[in-house]
């Protein structure tokens, strides 16, 4: 990402578009104008040519990726308490081993009464299934 500390870019009115922009205002929008440094439209490819003559410079985005504004950091909390203290299943690579990893970490762990597992993905496993109830019991 760059940006420009030049005074005049501050007055200029940019076309970005051929991207994928996020926004929860239009989920769908591939181009964005900017206009004395501010978000002045967001909207499809086709709307964007409406705008194209009248801007002081078009960005090609070649697919590229904007997320205009401020984009929120943020923690949550309990996946980030599960990464610390559950049991890690995101190296499985099949449901047995998925298995395999939960009784090696109850042998381990004998006085817990709950496994809380996380990372899984069972649509990578060949077995394209999550573990049942009686094969975790």
């Amino acid at each position: 990402m760059t940006e420009s500390t030049a005074p005049q870019s501050e007055h200029r009115t940019v076309l970005l578009r051929g991207g994928d922009v996020h926004s929860p205002a239009d989920p769908f929008a591939t181009a964005m104008v900017v206009e004395r440094g501010h978000v002045a439209w967001v909207g499809s490819e086709g709307a964007a040519d409406a705008f194209a003559s009248g801007v002081d410079e078009v960005i090609d985005l070649d697919g590229a990726l904007v997320t205009p504004a401020f984009t929120d950091a943020h923690v949550h909390t309990t996946s980030t308490g599960l990464a610390l203290t559950g049991l890690d299943l995101s190296g499985a690579r099949t449901l047995g081993d998925a298995l395999a990893r939960v009784r090696a970490h109850v042998a381990a762990h004998p006085a817990a009464r709950v496994v809380l597992g996380h990372g899984w993905d069972a649509t990578r496993w060949p077995e394209q299934r999550p573990p049942s109830r009686a094969e975790l019991d």
